[in-house]
């Protein structure tokens, strides 16, 4: 059974050590943020033009053609909300959490009223990390969000919290492992996964698991997908186990 991996790892010493990989960052990030704001102007524009047509011709919103016109700048929109994301600047507020509770409150609240199965398996207690909250609940619903369009109506999203063995700098993790039943990528699909703006919907905009990655290196974590054509997909976030004070510490 040949089962396709793919690992993203920041370098653990990136925000110190490696000055042209933080310098290159840097500017890819301006470079987006300009792009988005170049959007944004004449789309606001469009927006509000768009608008006053409709009060001028008393056209209803429904309208078929209005519609995909609101349609488009909508998902313009959010496309910019996206690049956005991807390139503020972040000060992360890091505190100690136990991360299989955090993880279980997460899913129930965005999947419990959605149409989805989904189940925990196996849960450890007393794993504690020290996490930025917002942060890692965007990273972590950007997962979730990949595995539900995955999945179809019989289709289950499985997730557990573990502790295993890391690196020299990191000896003790947390795996965040969130696996679906989907389609699964074939190794060409997965090599591209993490290449800003690939994605394989139709609606999509490929940032999703970029901020995911971004996110969790910020963590001094990494993140790994394994996946083969038609047998799904497992995605595993990496955190460093904590073992500072309740509201701080070190690494």
């Amino acid at each position: 059974m040949n089962v396709h991996f793919h690992t993203m790892t920041m370098e653990e010493k990136m925000n110190q050590a490696n000055v042209p990989e933080v310098k290159s960052y840097n500017l890819l990030s301006q470079m987006a943020k300009s792009i988005a704001d170049e959007i944004r102007n004449p789309l606001a524009g469009i927006a509000g033009t768009v608008s006053l047509l409709k009060d001028e011709l008393n056209l209803k919103s429904d309208d078929s053609k209005l519609k995909v016109i609101d349609d488009c700048i909508a998902r313009i929109d959010s496309f910019v909300e996206d690049l956005y994301l991807l390139t503020r600047p972040i000060k992360p507020c890091f505190i100690k959490i136990n991360i299989g509770s955090f993880v279980q409150q997460v899913v129930q609240y965005y999947l419990g009223n959605k149409n989805v199965h989904y189940r925990f398996l196996k849960m450890e207690k007393d794993l504690y990390v020290l996490a930025d909250i917002v942060l890692l609940q965007q990273a972590l619903t950007n997962v979730l969000d990949n595995a539900m369009d995955a999945i179809n109506e019989h289709g289950r999203i499985t997730l557990s919290v573990q502790k295993r063995t890391g690196s020299m700098h990191f000896p003790k993790m947390a795996s965040i492992i969130i696996a679906d039943t989907g389609p699964g990528m074939d190794e060409e699909t997965l090599d591209k996964i993490f290449t800003p703006f690939f994605t394989t919907k139709h609606d999509g905009r490929g940032l999703g698991l970029v901020i995911t990655h971004n996110y969790i290196a910020f963590h001094k974590g990494s993140i790994q997908v394994r996946s083969r054509k038609y047998h799904g997909t497992e995605v595993i976030l990496d955190l460093p186990l904590s073992s500072g004070g309740v509201n701080g510490g070190t690494r």
